[in-house]
């Protein structure tokens, strides 16, 4: 199973000047309204450069704490085949997910893009479990599978490979150069930096349709997505 990974869309904003015509008669008056328009021009140009500091200081805040985690508010929970809202029917959180049997699992932001697209499995067709986080107005879906047991989730900083899911660099991975491959057939692999940018997006696997291993870069902060494999294998250069 391939799956693909949405694009974030970038914001364009256009700013138009519009011109005023005064006549020569208001000579005098038009002095006095230019020094004034440009007095509060100025004082606007300081605020602004002062609300940029803020938003960078604000930035950098949210990178540190995206470097912490507090899963406090995760439940171990069962959910039956069906469609669940995340906030009403299971509490926001980390989760390693696992199935009943063999199903589909289905996880999508509020904008209907699907972050989870896996079949639970023991077996061949599918992954053994998820790990990732849930947010507030998800939406899960299960189905072909009598239940899926979502059990919070811990943090460990894992050394060699890790499993199904999405994974932060920092925390659960540390920073470093490493080759990368899969010792579980074919599956996705993706790498964002911290901005959100694809440093790397490839399908693991070797054979027709995958790569045997890529080397990439993880620094502090890096979000890593394994998709349709049970583990991936990272060493060190």
């Amino acid at each position: 199973m391939v799956n693909s990974a949405a694009k974030d869309p970038k914001d364009e904003a256009s700013n138009e000047n519009e011109g005023a015509t005064v006549t020569q008669a208001a000579d005098d008056t038009q002095d006095t309204t230019n020094t004034e328009e440009t007095e509060v021009t100025e004082d606007a140009v300081d605020t602004s450069d002062e609300d940029e500091l803020d938003a960078n200081k604000a930035t950098d805040i949210s990178e540190d704490a995206a470097l912490t985690r507090d899963n406090s508010t995760a439940e171990l929970t069962v959910l039956n085949t069906g469609k669940f809202v995340v906030g009403t029917d299971i509490s926001v959180g980390r989760y390693v997910i696992t199935g009943n049997g063999s199903g589909n699992l289905f996880i999508n932001n509020e904008e209907g893009e699907s972050y989870v697209n896996e079949i639970l499995s023991g077996g061949d067709l599918g992954v053994k479990s998820v790990t990732t986080d849930i947010i507030d107005g998800d939406t899960i879906e299960i189905s072909e599978i009598s239940n899926a047991t979502f059990t919070p989730a811990e943090t460990v900083l894992y050394t060699d490979t890790l499993s199904t899911g999405t994974w932060i660099v920092g925390l659960d991975f540390p920073p470093g150069r490493y080759d990368i491959s899969s010792s579980d057939g074919n599956g996705n692999l993706f790498i964002y930096d911290k901005s959100g940018w694809a440093e790397v997006n490839e399908i693991l696997g070797g054979g027709n349709f995958g790569i045997e291993k890529v080397t990439a870069d993880l620094k502090e902060g890096y979000k890593i997505i394994i998709s349709g494999m049970n583990e991936v294998k990272f060493v060190e250069k």
